[in-house]
């Protein structure tokens, strides 16, 4: 691990940063090779990018607070503490996406044809940006015996807690970035052209991401040591999340249909 890339003087780049960043950049350089395709102009284009991104950056801290309500009401952890860090990835897409369809009328586009292919490319960026998670030793996995644990802390601007440090760990993070590639090579190169070439109804690939990520993410917390916020028994919020969002667009997509009429 590498919590800080470069530092000089005062001046810290966090290797997490970076990587989020690496994330954003290769899902806007996807969809940028895709802006005509999508229907959109260069200005709708950029527009729309800054709206998901606030809408992330808002919905992910959002829902941050919430889950860590009890650690904040103690004072272990600052409301208004660092922006670089603190953030809920499920807010994020939640907030991206109700700001997108608040957007909708403002640009004029339609939801789910567009949300088909943000939702492709999404995954691409999240497997980068949980490389920045392994370096910065967050989002860090149960104790293992298993011959793939990693071993993280040793530097001071780790976020692996010190009872941890030097002790195998479940690479939860890397679970998470091989799961996501696999999700974005099957719904950008075998769902998405389905739905472009009208086979397949628009919204499929947006649903299907939400299948898809829920169960992973549903299965790795079981491995994850870091679970940010309380836990409902028997399930940590994350999971019970997965398990809405599963619900929730399997329902979607049986009461829709996948095949285009």
């Amino acid at each position: 691990m590498h919590p800080v890339l470069i530092q000089y003087g005062v001046f810290k780049l966090p290797t997490y940063g970076v990587f989020v960043a690496l994330g954003y950049l290769a899902g806007i350089l996807w969809l940028q090779s895709r802006r005509q395709e999508m229907g959109l102009d260069e200005t709708k284009f950029w527009r729309l990018i800054y709206v998901l991104f606030f809408g992330a950056i808002a919905g992910g801290k959002l829902m941050y607070w919430a889950v860590s309500y009890r650690e904040i009401v103690s004072g272990r952890l600052s409301l208004f503490g660092d922006l670089r860090y603190g953030f809920v990835f499920f807010g994020g897409v939640l907030g991206a996406a109700a700001l997108a369809w608040v957007a909708k009328w403002w640009l004029g586009f339609e939801f789910l044809s567009l949300a088909d292919y943000f939702s492709a490319v999404l995954p691409l960026g999240h497997a980068v940006g949980r490389l920045g998670c392994l370096a910065a030793g967050c989002c860090y996995g149960r104790p293992t015996t298993l011959p793939w644990g990693v071993v993280l802390g040793g530097d001071p601007a780790s976020s692996t807690p010190l009872e941890l440090w030097g002790v195998p760990l479940h690479p939860t993070q890397i679970y998470e970035s091989l799961a996501n590639l696999l999700i974005w090579l099957f719904l950008a190169f075998a769902l998405l052209p389905k739905v472009t070439s009208r086979r397949l109804r628009a919204g499929t690939v947006f649903f299907s991401y939400a299948i898809l990520y829920g169960s992973a993410r549903f299965v790795i917390e079981f491995f994850r040591y870091d679970d940010r916020g309380a836990s409902l028994y028997p399930f940590s919020i994350s999971q019970w999340i997965s398990l809405a969002a599963i619900f929730l667009a399997a329902g979607l997509l049986m009461k829709r249909g996948v095949k285009a009429r």
